[in-house]
């Protein structure tokens, strides 16, 4: 009688240690839950951003005002645009406002008017979106290698400062005179004077509107038949 109570309890006891071992290792294969991910809050009364919508917003706000840079010989300006002739041959017009800025080399209060052709120019301006037309920012006038220029006439003004001259070409020229202003050949430099035909020798420079002689020769009585053109008077 004690052995099969014994026994019976064994049996209990067996069946109970199989049952806990299998659900125990039901629960350590089963797969864990993942946490539920929050959605990142966004200031109130804003729509969500996203990174491509960003993207495109930046973008257009820098596609707006973009400058553009050219550079070419002026061919034509007045107070409302220049135009240049571009390396290429072609040629754009770019407007001109109360806000562009003008740089000249030696001319601080330089304007539009400053501008002449035939000078150099790099202009930074902005197309508008709208109508594609340019507005120069800034014009910048670069110096140019200055070339001996010639001029033949008579002298209508003479001073230590300048001289003034009547070209076979009808126009009138003055240039302004230094200490290094030479007069040749130097055995006629006293026979300088208001009637004299002479040869004005000045450096041309594009990039500035002042001219001054680097040299005067004076030409021997009677040249250029000797006196002022019949519509002068010394």
């Amino acid at each position: 009688m004690n052995l099969k109570r014994i026994l019976l309890a064994l049996a209990i006891a067996t069946f109970l240690l199989a049952m806990t071992t299998q659900v125990f290792a039901t629960s350590v294969n089963a797969p864990l839950a993942k946490p539920t991910q929050k959605p990142h809050p966004t200031p109130a009364g804003n729509p969500p951003v996203t990174p491509g919508a960003a993207g495109a917003a930046h973008a257009q706000a820098h596609a707006h005002g973009k400058p553009e840079h050219y550079k070419g010989i002026v061919a034509n300006v007045d107070s409302a645009s220049i135009t240049l002739t571009l390396k290429d041959g072609s040629s754009v017009t770019i407007g001109l406002s109360a806000e562009t800025r003008i740089k000249m080399p030696d001319r601080k209060d330089a304007t539009a008017a400053s501008i002449q052709t035939g000078m150099m120019a790099a202009i930074q301006a902005t197309r508008d979106p709208g109508s594609g037309a340019l507005t120069a920012r800034i014009v910048v006038i670069i110096p140019g290698k200055p070339t001996l220029h010639h001029v033949v006439g008579w002298v209508t003004q003479y001073s230590g400062t300048s001289i003034t001259i009547k070209a076979h070409d009808g126009n009138s020229y003055t240039f302004s005179l230094s200490g290094d202003t030479k007069i040749l050949p130097e055995e006629r430099a006293a026979e300088l004077t208001v009637g004299s035909f002479v040869t004005i020798i000045a450096p041309r420079d594009p990039s500035s509107t002042q001219r001054t002689a680097q040299g005067i020769v004076v030409h021997p009585a009677g040249s250029g038949e000797g006196s002022l053109p019949a519509t002068q008077s010394p």
